[in-house]
């Protein structure tokens, strides 16, 4: 899938997260979106996988066939931010097991919290999970779920060295040729297999 941003400007009262923004992410591109806090990473992510309108502009998803709606182009996007919330009251298999009633995995429930590392707390509420452990969740979630671009924002927020190790595994291991969006405060470690950079304060104002 590609996705276009033309003119593309997001706001939030007086304040200007991003203004004249005109870029391509091409299929199977891999795109790192860097800023520091507050510079409006998330709110470009957001905007790019349909979470938030644009103000002004617009942004067009394609593939090779046609061009998709918004709530087409959602249901062929995963995504992972460490503000995306888990439905904390369930039990970790009992939240992937409804996930998937909406969402194809690409693997079972049972195989995704064993690749997680999250096996022998599977039938354990979400809400008693580590930060460390809901982030595995949910870059499992992303990375396991049938989709043709990955947006991940500050992947490694909340894990530890060893859980860096990990998340850069599998990365490699899963991505595919899918596109991948990576919002970063400039961290190599989360931001490793791309090519393409977009320092989102060239497109921002104060």
């Amino acid at each position: 899938m590609r996705v276009e941003f033309k003119d593309a400007q997001r706001s939030f009262g007086p304040q200007i997260v991003f203004d004249k923004l005109n870029y391509s992410f091409e299929e199977g591109s891999k795109t790192a979106i860097l800023g520091g806090n507050g510079s409006g990473k998330s709110t470009l992510l957001k905007c790019l996988y349909g979470a938030l309108s644009l103000s002004n502009g617009e942004v067009i998803y394609q593939t090779v066939l046609k061009d998709l709606k918004v709530q087409e182009a959602v249901n062929k996007i995963s995504f992972s931010g460490p503000y995306f919330e888990l439905i904390e009251e369930l039990e970790a298999l009992e939240f992937l097991e409804t996930y998937q009633r909406f969402r194809r995995l690409l693997i079972s429930p049972k195989d995704i919290l064993h690749r997680a590392y999250l096996e022998k707390s599977s039938r354990k509420k979400i809400k008693q999970f580590s930060s460390g452990m809901k982030q595995r969740l949910r870059l499992s979630l992303a990375l396991f779920s049938a989709s043709d671009m990955v947006i991940l924002d500050e992947p490694t927020a909340n894990l530890d060295p060893q859980g860096i190790e990990w998340y850069k595994e599998l990365l490699r291991s899963e991505l595919g040729e899918r596109s991948l969006v990576i919002g970063s405060n400039f961290s190599e470690d989360e931001i490793f297999l791309c090519q393409d950079k977009l320092k989102i304060s060239n497109f921002s104002q104060g």
